[in-house]
This record gives structure tokens, C-alpha cells and sequence, in this order.
């Protein structure tokens, strides 16, 4: 099959995917997304607008979840869903915890709409206070059993996960001890640390 993957410097959510295809051994064509083309071309690929987007065979998809669900059922590979209902149940809760409650709020676009008065570097601040805090709630229900977020392999849920938690770090908030514990422990699994995109 032919993977086409559309992606955009920054993207957290973009990086999600290409970390999901990475681990799983999925050759693609990377192609960066332009914030111009985002607005004019783009549109052609993906109505709405944003990265990532994939296109396997022609068939066109966008949300990082939805193409991560698509890429567990149609490749082999290691799972990112767990083995049970109860772990794939637990993961999809992080997730979504991630994907909605953290990740929507602190997003730019939604930060120009509701606070367009804002300059840049107090967007900045915002967006890395809002992850921390949030986070901060996240973290009495994972890494219970494990190193890992849910259970005892790495999931999706660690990439949700780690993927947020570098997204503060790049807005310049102060380290936390155990999501800095957390994303040390993935980078030093060699399998997962050569699959983390750079």
C-alpha cells in the first residue's frame, strides 16, 4: 500500500501519527504541509484544513485518532491498542483525555478566536500553563502498573501522552519530575526511542 502522510512543522498531532507509523513500520511519503497551502491547496486533501491527513491507496483521512484506528486494523505490526478490552478501553480514555480536554483548548487557532489580544509569547505561557495543569490531574491514573501510561507495552497512549508533555516543554514550562520520568523511560526502549520523531 501507498501511504501518503501530510504533516506540518510543530504539528503535535501530526507527530502522533508519524510516531504511530514509525513503531509500526509503515513506509510513507512525508510531505510538509506549508501554513500558506494549509489555507489554498490543502484544502484539496483535507477540507478542514489541518494536519495530519493521510492517503493510503487514495483513500483520504484526517484526525490523529481516526488514522491511528486505521492504520491498527489495515497493517500489522506491533499493536498501539493494547491486548485486552479493558487496556484498549484505558488507552482510548487517555487519549481522548489528551486529544480534548488538553490539547483542543491550548490549540493556536482556538487561541486567536477567544483571545485574539493576546501577543504571541502570552499565548505561549497560556498554552504551556493549561498542559501543566492538566496533566498534573492525568497522572494519578497512568503509569499504575508500569513504566508505561497503561499496562505493561507501550500504547498510544504513551505517545498521546509524551507527545503533549514535549508540546509544554517547547512553550518553555518548568520541567515535571514524572512526565520527565515518563518520556526518559520511552527514549531509552530502543525500539520506541528510534520510532519517536525528532
Amino acid at each position: 500500500m501507498e501511504v501518503m502522510f501530510y504533516s506540518a512543522k510543530g504539528s503535535n498531532s501530526a507527530e502522533r501519527v508519524e510516531w504511530a507509523l514509525n513503531y509500526k513500520q509503515i513506509p510513507y511519503q512525508r510531505v510538509e504541509v506549508t501554513p500558506e497551502a494549509m489555507g489554498s491547496s490543502y484544502l484539496k486533501v483535507n477540507p478542514i484544513g489541518f494536519v495530519p491527513a493521510i492517503a493510503v491507496d487514495g483513500f483520504v483521512l484526517s484526525e490523529s485518532m481516526a488514522i491511528i484506528e486505521y492504520l491498527e486494523e489495515c497493517f500489522d505490526g506491533k499493536s498501539l491498542l493494547g491486548s485486552t478490552s479493558q487496556e484498549r478501553a484505558n488507552i482510548r480514555r487517555v487519549c481522548e483525555y489528551v486529544n480534548s480536554t488538553i490539547h483542543s483548548p491550548q490549540n493556536k487557532s482556538v487561541l486567536r478566536f477567544f483571545r485574539p489580544e493576546l501577543d504571541e509569547n502570552s499565548k505561549r505561557k497560556l498554552r504551556g500553563e493549561w498542559i501543566c495543569e492538566c496533566l498534573e490531574k492525568l497522572k494519578s491514573s497512568i503509569c499504575i502498573e508500569s513504566n508505561y501510561a497503561v499496562g505493561q507495552c507501550f500504547s498510544l497512549a504513551d505517545i498521546f501522552v509524551a507527545s503533549i508533555y514535549k508540546k509544554a516543554l517547547q512553550h518553555g514550562t518548568d520541567e515535571i519530575e514524572f512526565f520527565s520520568h515518563h518520556l526518559s523511560y520511552l527514549r531509552e526502549e530502543r525500539q520506541i526511542a528510534t520510532s519517536e520523531p525528532s
